[in-house]
């Protein structure tokens, strides 16, 4: 008989019962491993809010140019 399969599923739902408790913080650090994790198996990553935000964000800075020059000016390169 095997008895680690029952034993790695009370192990996560013992892990989710503990993060629920936890701060929203750690719970989105937690659900971006599982994205990872899925990730990894699958070949497709799902982005977090946070992430679709970050995108969109940076995607507006490159429209108006300024993304490009906060680039330029982080680059120790040219200096």
């Amino acid at each position: 008989m095997c008895y680690i399969a029952p034993m790695i599923n009370k192990t996560l739902e013992n892990l989710v019962k503990h993060a629920e408790a936890g701060p929203r913080e750690d719970q989105e650090e937690l659900a971006d491993y599982a994205r990872v994790i899925e990730a990894r198996r699958t070949g497709l990553y799902a982005t977090s809010e946070t992430e679709r935000r970050a995108v969109t964000a940076g995607l507006a800075e490159a429209d108006l140019g300024t993304f490009v020059d906060a680039v330029r000016a982080a680059d120790i390169r040219r200096t």
